[in-house]
């Protein structure tokens, strides 16, 4: 069946927890976002009773297990406990995850190392479908959660790699919605479909709804498929709306086969190049930060993204734009 791009956000609050929004406010809001799909994961409350459609926008059933030692999310199926929830170890959230997983949810961890409320359990060892890797508007505790995946990739692991925008409010000027934003490649915007797309690892997130696009092929394969090594086997990559200074990679696992930089704003940008490796290709945009902006964002991490009494991280001199999942090379 033919595939499509569709645009989503994995991780949105309403007033049912401790968003601004009620329920069909913050469903608007997506709607004038130009969203396909969104997922709305109320900390311990089960807001969405059962996933459906509204005007063309999918409402997936979602729920944050939120507790002192991680928040995860549960998609796709109710949690089948009632609150307040066990949630002292991380036997408690097996149990929970597990018999939810047995309904047919699907399981992903929320912003495993942030500075503010990190996971504090083994991050190795919890089964999980998809892993937060971005979270909220871009900071450098995501650099770390890109770098665990990474490794997890070059493990052999297939996790699938989302964003998700954590969405509680705005601030002023500063629109917090669906930043980042995943982009699946799904048959339809179904519940169903998307959540098969997130979990095979078919979606590349990327800063906002109308932010740059990474569009990667080996031959026919798409991302989350996978092709076997052989001679002559390449691979193609387009990205859109490149700003000057913005740097376009692609890995062969730990190898960069591709670099591209940027001088000036670039509407579009293609370039194909060979695989000599087994393993994964992926492609990610990043853009180095100036003196000022990375001043700006040391503050804000430290007064806005760092709970009280905790350590900030260390401002980082290079963040992501947009990244792709793997395609995996047999």
């Amino acid at each position: 069946m033919q595939r499509h791009w569709f645009k989503g956000d994995t991780h949105l609050h309403t007033t049912n927890s401790d968003g601004s929004l009620h329920q069909y406010e913050l469903i608007d809001y997506c709607k004038r976002k130009g969203l396909d799909w969104a997922i709305i994961t109320d900390h311990n409350f089960n807001t969405v009773k059962e996933s459906y459609s509204s005007d063309g926008l999918t409402v997936i059933q979602g729920q944050e297990l939120t507790g002192e030692n991680g928040h995860v999310n549960v998609w796709g199926a109710k949690v089948p406990f009632e609150p307040p929830y066990d949630l002292s170890d991380i036997n408690a959230y097996k149990k929970i995850t597990e018999k939810s997983s047995k309904n047919g949810a699907v399981i992903s961890v929320n912003h495993p190392f942030c500075s503010n409320c990190p996971f504090r359990m083994d991050l190795d060892g919890f089964p999980m479908d998809c892993v937060e890797v971005w979270n909220t508007i871009q900071h450098s505790d995501n650099n770390k959660a890109l770098a665990w995946w990474v490794k997890k990739l070059d493990e052999g692991k297939h996790i699938g790699a989302v964003g998700g925008s954590d969405y509680h409010k705005d601030y002023v000027r500063l629109k917090m919605l669906a930043s980042p934003t995943t982009i699946t490649y799904a048959k339809s915007n179904s519940p169903e479909d998307i959540l098969e797309a997130l979990t095979e690892g078919r979606s590349v997130v990327t800063n906002s709804p109308e932010s740059s696009m990474i569009y990667l092929t080996v031959d026919d394969a798409q991302l989350g498929d996978s092709v076997k090594l052989g001679d002559g086997i390449t691979g193609k990559v387009t990205a859109t709306k490149l700003h000057a200074g913005f740097i376009l990679r692609v890995y062969n696992n730990g190898r960069i086969v591709h670099q591209h930089k940027a001088s000036a704003y670039e509407k579009e940008y293609t370039a194909h190049f060979g695989i000599k490796e087994k393993g994964y290709i992926r492609a990610e945009i990043d853009y180095k930060l100036s003196p000022p902006a990375k001043r700006l964002l040391g503050f804000a991490e430290k007064n806005f993204l760092t709970s009280l009494g905790a350590t900030p991280p260390e401002t980082a001199d290079e963040l992501f734009w947009a990244f792709t999942n793997p395609i995996w090379i047999e």
